[in-house]
């Protein structure tokens, strides 16, 4: 039995940053950043290829404070969301490092996906509060693996809503969009950056059959 088929299943958690981008924030700011946490499983099929599913819980949040545009300043909107965010990707590392063998103990990975985001509470009320989008997590990563029994990461990544009301200013109203609502053909995205620390749970062989009537034989 080889050791990546002896580590096949981990088992952990980890805590980062959930940060908005949408019709009222453009790229990465720091304003707008909020704490979350991860509980993950992960399935190593190979050397190189698992399989890893998460559940996550943390906010997002954004603000005209900082308007973009005019319009954006007249609108002068918010929204604070408690989210839970669940995902499952494929994840690809790039060096062979859990092999009894090898020299190292740590690769980059990428990984790619498809996910849900569910708004748990709100400071706006929305009709379809609760309601789940597909999302799509696109990331990178760095994984070390610790005295062959825990797994310590690092990852950056970005999640694609399927739609664009998570910050509910973009609507089907277009004779009005230019001046209080957003493009409601440009989707919402949110970024997650984090550590993680996971238990590997090995396999144990059996050399010999059990027979639990075998004692009644002899």
């Amino acid at each position: 039995m080889s050791l990546t088929q002896a580590q096949f299943l981990e088992f952990g958690t980890g805590m980062g940053l959930f940060n908005y981008s949408g019709d009222m924030t453009r790229g990465y700011k720091f304003s707008t950043i909020q704490f979350g946490s991860t509980i993950f499983n992960r399935m190593n099929f190979s050397n190189h290829v698992s399989l890893k599913t998460t559940l996550g819980f943390g906010g997002l949040k954004g603000s005209d404070q900082n308007p973009l545009d005019p319009a954006a300043a007249i609108r002068s909107a918010y929204f604070h969301h408690s989210v839970a965010d669940f995902s499952s990707v494929i994840e690809y590392d790039f060096l062979n490092f859990k092999e009894k063998k090898s020299i190292i103990r740590w690769s980059p990975y990428a990984y790619f996906g498809l996910g849900f985001l569910t708004i748990v509470s709100s400071s706006i009320t929305k009709k379809d509060l609760g309601t789940a989008q597909l999302t799509i997590p696109i990331g990178i990563g760095i994984k070390h693996l610790i005295w062959r029994r825990f797994m310590a990461g690092f990852e950056v990544g970005v999640r694609r809503l399927s739609s664009d009301g998570i910050d509910d200013i973009s609507e089907t109203d277009l004779s009005q969009k230019d001046f209080q609502f957003g493009n409601p053909n440009d989707t919402d995205w949110y970024s997650f950056v984090g550590i993680s620390l996971s238990f590997i749970i090995y396999k144990i062989p059996c050399p010999f059959p059990y027979d639990p009537n075998e004692w009644r034989r002899n």
